[in-house]
C-alpha cells in the first residue's frame, strides 16, 4: 500500500480467486493489510495457499479462510461461495483473478483439442467470473454496497495470436464489468477491471530473463515490468473509498506499453 495513506476495509469480506500465488496472493495480502477478512481460493496448490495464509497471519492480520475449488465447474463455484459465506460471511468484495493462459493457436491441427482448450479457458476465466458475481450479488444488494473487480489483461485490447481464447476471455471480463456496472450502480455496487501487461511472477520468470526480458522492457515506456504490488494497489483503489466513483472502467496497467 502507498506509504502514509491508510485504507481501512474493516468489516468487509473479500473473496479472491486464484490467490495461492502471484497476483492473487498479493491482492489477498493487500486486502488483509487493509483489515478486510479474506477468503483465499485456490485450485490444487494447497501448500502454496497455506504459505500465503501464514504470511498474512505473520504480518498481524486476521487469518484467511482457505477454500479449494475448481472454478471451471458450476457446482464447485456454488460450493466455494457457500463455504465462504458459512465460514466468514457473504463476500462484499469479489476479485475474479483465477485464470488459464496457455497456447491454443488457430494453427492447431486437431479441432477437438482446440475446442476443449477454448471451452476450459472460457469456463475458468470468464464463466466463473460471471457466475461468482451472480452468486455474490444478492448479499451485496441487501447491504447496499459491493465491489467486483476483474483481473483482465492488456490482451483484452491488444489481442493474441498464440492465445486467442485467453484474449477473448479477458475482453469478455472487461465487458462483464461494464454490464455489471450499469446493472448494479443504483444498488451501491461497482464493477471494474484491471488490465495488466507483463507482471513479474514466478510463472513468467524464464520469459523475462535474458535478452527476451530486455526486449519486453524496451517496449515499456516506464522501463520496468509491473510488480504484483502494482496490480494489488490498483485493486485496493477500486474497492476503497478512494475509488467509490469508479465503475465500469478498465485500468490499462501496462506501463504505457499499449495505449488505446
Amino acid at each position: 500500500m502507498t506509504k502514509g495513506l491508510t485504507v481501512d476495509l474493516e468489516g468487509r469480506i473479500a473473496l479472491v480467486t486464484g490467490s495461492s500465488r502471484g497476483i492473487g496472493a498479493e491482492i489477498a495480502r493487500t486486502l488483509a493489510a487493509a483489515n478486510a477478512r479474506v477468503a483465499l481460493h485456490y485450485g490444487k496448490s494447497h501448500e502454496a495457499a497455506r504459505a500465503v495464509a501464514a504470511s498474512i497471519a505473520a504480518a498481524g492480520h486476521a487469518a484467511p479462510l482457505l477454500v479449494s475449488a475448481d472454478v471451471g465447474r458450476e457446482d464447485e463455484r456454488r460450493r466455494l461461495h457457500r463455504e465462504v459465506t458459512e465460514g466468514l460471511g457473504a463476500p462484499s468484495i469479489l476479485v475474479n483473478n483465477a485464470g488459464f493462459y496457455r497456447q491454443n493457436a488457430f494453427e492447431e491441427p486437431d479441432d477437438a483439442a482446440f475446442l476443449a482448450r477454448w471451452r476450459e479457458t472460457m469456463a475458468v476465466n470468464l464463466e466463473s467470473a460471471a457466475h461468482l458475481s451472480f452468486l455474490c450479488l444478492p448479499a451485496m444488494r441487501a447491504e447496499g454496497w459491493g465491489r467486483i473487480v476483474m483481473i483482465a489483461s492488456r490482451s483484452a485490447f491488444r489481442a493474441e495470436t498464440d492465445h486467442p481464447d485467453y484474449a477473448v476471455s479477458k475482453a469478455g471480463m472487461v465487458n462483464l464489468a461494464r454490464c455489471l456496472a450499469r446493472n448494479e450502480g443504483a444498488r451501491g455496487i461497482t464493477a471494474n477491471a484491471v488490465c495488466p501487461g507483463w507482471v513479474q511472477t514466478e510463472a513468467v520468470r524464464d520469459a523475462l530473463s535474458g535478452a527476451a526480458g530486455a526486449e519486453v522492457r524496451a517496449q515499456i515506456p516506464l522501463g520496468r515490468v509491473a510488480s504484483t504490488a502494482d496490480v494489488a494497489n490498483a485493486v485496493l483503489y477500486l474497492v476503497s473509498p478512494l475509488g467509490s466513483y469508479a465503475t465500469g472502467i478498465a485500468i490499462p496497467l501496462n506501463g504505457g506499453s499499449y495505449l488505446h
